[in-house]
């Protein structure tokens, strides 16, 4: 046993000594290296100033062309620690140089990146991977000792511990010695603390999971001590270090975990590490840590949502909003927070603040959907009050953030939503003061408070749109989302409290407006006082009255921009336009829609027509723009939807349920489809960058009506199947089973052949079957009657009719081809004409016998020998020779 002690110390004392040794090596090669780059660098620059010495200058211009040419290389081979005397070249009035030659030197942010990288990995591989093998060798030496029970437990803990603390003195000596150190270039110190660091994390490890020697708590704080020790190192020996010590201090937790489930003590550790890991990256000054320092405070915040509990609503709250002032206010205002900018930004400016508005998502999304998802009392409410008091208190600070005004408006919507969740008390509206409790009462303070806020601000700062925005909007948000909760009998209590403060809040914008010379702001106002008169309005309607409002808001901007010449951007309006069309879609299949009526009448009787004209009075006011294209595709949805729901409520008295739709719905949804389908096509020429969106749209549709009709062919087909048609002759159900598609089949084929002209055939071929089936079911219902199912059979006068009429037709084919010159008409009415001969020899002439029938047969030929040469006849006059 004593033999194998000696032994291990004398493989520890080879491994010190062979780490010594090595360092003194590549100490002494890096130095090597830097004196022959000097010496190199300093030859070349005096030979070519003596080579410039002896050349005769023949002109000015050849001799800047040879000094420029002389220059490029001693650029190349001149090292950075060269003084600038001697490494500046001579000043030389010299041609502006090409663009294509300056391209090559202008790389891009993630190129630089990249080859910085390649660069340092290129000299100091050896370095770190020999940090790397230090590293290791602590590891492995002491995991070897453990298995062979060479040392005690504390005996081979403690020579660990030692070889690790042993590299971090080296690194610190070499720093402090700066005996290799030139700034961050030499990685040497940083490496020996690396792997010195490693080791004692991991002796600590082993010391907690395999020897049980350390408590948890006692090795959570040792571990959190080694950490937060190797990021205060990074201070001295630059930024890599500091990775090893944020990773390490956010994992912490998941080595060791005492099992308490506290997350009171989880959050202040957190904490501890976040701002110790802020200061490093603030001092070190690499992006990189501050991403790494994002992501391990979030995921721990994320990870505490696992943990809550009712007791501990407020401190996820009060973790979350410490988050914000400490990783998005504290490094953009400074810690006294006194850092304020008031400079108005466009709103790409407000859109492009990176990394904020994605910090504050990420603490904000999930406390408000945690909110929105348990049980609301009084400590979420508190928390989102006062998260709506920071956000706007932040946006006074710095205008950068003043976009996050409407994060403040969505943050007072979703409390108002999920305080109503909360409260659904059938007692609560017998109390006539319901409006001003709950949810009624906190939708009120909230409205008024941010509408407040916005136009006073507003007035000071004037050119900040964002407070004219909110100033303009809040009240209207607001009492509309308390108007979408509230039930329809409680509404009359509701009512004249909400219309006043409406129409107070819209006199109050129009006087504002009147007295401003900023022209968004007049324009932002005039919306504004729109917006809550019309809601005011709406309020006495039924539910589907906030849909025509809306609309009729699209109409006033429109006519206001058009009027001030208002340059707006038109994404607003395209948002809106958006939400109603959402709105309108879904709105048919809605339960709280399905008896609505608006002035006694159906409600998409009133609404989808009035919204139509709408959208195409507003496409009005913008002439050469694409928001015309983009009203009027509005106004084509709402056709398309009017279209395919008021015919099926009329026919059936319900909107369609596609899953169960009846014969005369599917020929209704197919012709209805299949016409918007083409004009959304014939829109699509007219639309610019929107048509390929009109193109998807309108094949889309024209698919779904093709489905329609291939199972009403197959599965709901009058010919094989007893349905009801009609009495009258052609106006019946058959003239839109296939005569309208026929029709609008031809339109389709003419639509499509510029975008692909090889299916134009097939759906010249689709439409004429639609023709043929149409044609002939019109001639069997003349004679049948409303039943037209083929195994009735037919009469002699049913079938010499069919004869006649195809043979009118046939020969009016001809004709028409003939005099349009169109060989393809007059080949289709020969066609129609051989048919029709050879149907009345084979079956109008079936019952003849004897000569009769030889007759007969010889009368087909000759007709269709006669034919053919009519069409030979026809064809040369088409095409002279």
């Amino acid at each position: 046993m004593d033999d194998l002690v000696g032994l291990a110390v004398i493989v520890i004392l080879v491994v010190v000594a062979g780490a010594i040794c090595g360092l003194i090596a590549l100490v002494q090669l890096n130095g090597l290296k830097q004196e022959v780059a000097v010496l190199r660098a300093k030859i070349t620059h005096l030979q070519t100033h003596k080579s410039i010495s002896q050349s005769e200058p023949q002109s000015e211009a050849s001799t800047a062309q040879a000094a420029l040419s002389r220059s490029e290389p001693i650029a190349h081979k001149t090292q950075p620690n060269l003084t600038s005397q001697n490494a500046s070249p001579p000043v030389i009035n010299q041609p502006s140089a090409p663009p294509k030659k300056a391209k090559p030197a202008e790389a891009s942010a993630i190129e630089l990146l990249f080859n910085k990288l390649r660069a340092g990995f290129e000299e100091n591989w050896m370095t770190w991977i020999g940090a790397i093998a230090l590293a290791f060798g602590g590891i492995f030496l002491a995991k070897y000792s453990l298995e062979a029970g060479l040392l005690s437990p504390v005996m081979r803990l403690s020579l660990g511990g030692l070889f690790g603390l042993g590299l971090i003195a080296a690194a610190a000596y070499l720093h402090h010695k700066r005996i290799v150190f030139e700034g961050f270039n030499n990685y040497i110190p940083a490496a020996l603390a690396s792997g010195g660091f490693i080791t004692c994390f991991a002796l600590t490890l082993l010391a907690y999971s395999n020897y049980d020697m350390l408590s948890p708590t006692v090795a959570f704080f040792a571990l959190a001590v080694i950490a937060i020790s190797a990021s205060a190192m990074a201070l001295r020996l630059g930024p890599l270090l500091a990775v090893l010590g944020i990773i390490g201090a956010y994992s912490v937790p998941i080595w060791v975990s005492t099992g308490s489930g506290n997350l009171f003590s989880l959050f202040m550790y957190v904490g501890f590490v976040s701002l110790s890991a802020a200061l490093v990256a603030h001092k070190v000054q690499r992006a990189w840590l501050w991403y790494l320092l994002w992501a391990g405070h979030i995921g721990w915040y994320l990870v505490g949502f696992t943990l809550l509990k009712v007791n501990t609503v407020w401190l996820m709250g009060a973790f979350a909003l410490l988050s914000i002032v400490g990783l998005i206010a504290i490094p953009r205002l400074g810690l006294k927070l006194n850092v304020i900018e008031h400079r108005p930004h466009s709103l790409k400016r407000l859109i492009k603040v990176f990394p904020d508005h994605a910090l504050l998502l990420a603490f904000m999304a999930p406390l408000i959907f945690t909110m929105l998802i348990s049980h609301f009392d009084m400590q979420w409410q508190t928390i989102g009050v006062l998260s709506i008091v920071l956000v706007l208190f932040l946006v006074l600070k710095n205008s950068r953030w003043d976009i996050w005004q409407g994060v403040a408006l969505v943050i007072s919507t979703l409390l108002v939503i999920g305080a109503q969740r909360t409260h659904l008390s059938p007692n609560l509206f017998d109390d006539a003061l319901f409006i001003f409790k709950n949810e009624y009462g906190l939708g009120l303070f909230l409205g008024l408070l941010l509408t407040a806020f916005g136009l006073y601000y507003g007035k000071k700062q004037i050119k900040r749109l964002a407070f004219h925005i909110t100033g303009a909007f809040s009240v209207f948000v607001m009492i509309a989302t308390l108007y979408t909760l509230i039930p329809n009998s409680a509404l009359s209590t509701a009512y004249p409290l909400w219309a006043v403060i409406l129409f107070v809040v819209a006199a109050i914008l129009i006087k504002l407006a009147q007295h401003n010379t900023t022209l968004f702001q007049r324009f932002t106002y005039w919306v504004g006082a729109n917006a809550n008169i019309t809601l005011a309005i709406t309020m006495l309607l039924s539910d589907s009255g906030l849909t025509i409002a809306l609309a009729v808001q699209v109409l006033l901007i429109s006519v206001l921009i058009k009027r001030y010449s208002v340059p707006m951007p038109h994404w607003p309006i395209k948002a809106l336009v958006a939400a109603l069309l959402l709105r309108l879609t879904l709105s048919p299949w809605t339960p709280s829609y399905d008896a609505l009526t608006v002035f006694g009448l159906h409600w998409s009787i009133v609404v989808y027509p009035l919204c139509i004209a709408l959208f195409f009075a507003a496409a009005r006011c913008f002439k050469a723009s694409q928001l015309k294209v983009w009203l009027e595709g509005a106004a084509l949805h709402c056709l398309a939807l009017f279209i395919t729901t008021e015919t099926s409520y009329q026919l059936v008295g319900h909107y369609p349920q596609f899953d169960s739709l009846n014969f005369y719905e599917q020929i209704l949804l197919t012709c209805n489809w299949l016409a918007l389908g083409c004009v959304y096509l014939h829109r699509a020429k007219l639309a610019g960058t929107l048509a390929k969106l009109y193109q998807v749209a309108g094949f889309a549709l024209v698919e779904l009506a093709g489905l329609f009709a291939i199972k009403t062919l197959l599965d709901d087909n009058p010919l094989f199947e007893s349905l009801y048609i009609g009495e009258l002759p052609i106006f019946n159900w058959l003239l839109l089973l296939w005569l309208v598609p026929a029709g609008l089949t031809l339109w389709l084929a003419k639509l499509v052949k510029p975008i692909n002209a090889k299916a134009t055939p097939f759906i010249l071929a689709v439409a004429g079957g639609f023709i043929l089936l149409a044609i002939n079911s019109f001639i069997r219902q003349y004679w049948q009657g409303p039943y037209i199912y083929l195994s009735k059979g037919a009469s002699n006068a049913e079938l010499y009719s069919y004869s006649v009429i195809w043979l009118v037709m046939g020969a009016g084919t001809v004709i028409f081809g003939h005099l349009k010159n169109q060989l393809l008409i007059q080949k289709i009415g020969l066609g129609l004409l051989a048919a029709v001969i050879v149907k009345v020899f084979l079956i109008d002439m079936a019952n003849l016998e004897g000569l009769l029938k030889a007759l007969s047969f010889i009368g087909l030929g000759l007709s269709l020998v006669g034919l053919s040469w009519l069409f030979q006849k026809l064809r040369s006059r088409v095409n002279p020779v």
